[in-house]
């Protein structure tokens, strides 16, 4: 065999030699690149972006101080607490379009109070616990109410275990009016989901505020006059429901009898 030749073999060994060794073991040339990580759309960011005022906001309490938290979704964040309360230390952690938790396929957790507990409530100091969310998570047919009252109790619990002198108040969910399309399909869900809030209520220890029975027509529907979208009511809705927090601050001593 001709010198040429066997440079040219040498070289190739040589060749594989370095290939192997630059390949980390177990692995191959094909090796998938992988799967970014989503980034969180619109609704997602949102809930970042409040997530992180509400830390940013627990750093500023003093720590030698309770606060009266109110815990839920967009009736809980359009609920002007400062204007209404504006000598108590109230804390609004309301989120628009936010539930008890991320739905059972969710697999980044960018949604549900039970992704937000510690900036929500642990970091918070609590008092009291006003607590109302479920009209997001019950519109969705393909998962049973069971999901959502397991989270709802997971909340509580993990509230009372925390704090133990903690006072909890439940509210349930206020009717839908007739602008909003699917009225009759969620105030049906709305009435099963209240009946299991009232009931936990009960086996929890908690008392309850029923937003449902204050808020309802003699239809059982939000009046025209107390919402825009159907879903959402206005100060006439939270005139309502400020007179039943005060009846339970007073009756606690936080406030004075007007």
């Amino acid at each position: 065999m001709r010198k040429s030749g066997l440079r040219t073999i040498f070289a190739s060994a040589l060749l594989s030699l370095f290939l192997l060794r630059a390949l980390p073991a177990g692995e191959s040339e094909d090796k998938p690149t992988p799967t970014p990580v989503p980034k969180p759309g619109k609704w997602q960011q949102y809930w970042i972006d409040h997530v992180e005022e509400f830390k940013e906001e627990n750093k500023t309490l003093d720590p030698e101080k309770k606060n009266i938290v109110f815990l839920g979704d967009s009736l809980t964040r359009g609920f002007k607490l400062k204007t209404y309360f504006p000598d108590l230390p109230v804390l609004n952690r309301g989120i628009v379009a936010d539930g008890v938790a991320n739905f059972p396929e969710g697999k980044l957790p960018w949604r549900g109070i039970t992704n937000r507990l510690k900036e929500s409530l642990y970091d918070c100091n609590p008092s009291h616990l006003f607590f109302m969310i479920g009209t997001n998570d019950v519109g969705a047919s393909s998962v049973p109410f069971e999901y959502w009252l397991g989270n709802h109790k997971y909340v509580i619990r993990q509230a009372k275990k925390k704090f133990p002198d903690i006072r909890i108040i439940l509210l349930t969910c206020p009717p839908t009016g007739t602008s909003y399309k699917r009225h009759v399909y969620l105030n049906e869900r709305i009435l099963k989901w209240n009946e299991l809030v009232t009931k936990c209520a009960k086996e929890e220890g908690c008392r309850l505020i029923d937003v449902h029975a204050l808020l309802a027509g003699d239809d059982g529907l939000l009046p025209a006059e107390m919402t825009r979208d159907g879903l959402h009511f206005n100060h006439i809705g939270y005139d309502r429901l400020v007179k039943k927090v005060r009846d339970i601050l007073e009756a606690d001593g936080l406030i004075k009898k007007e």
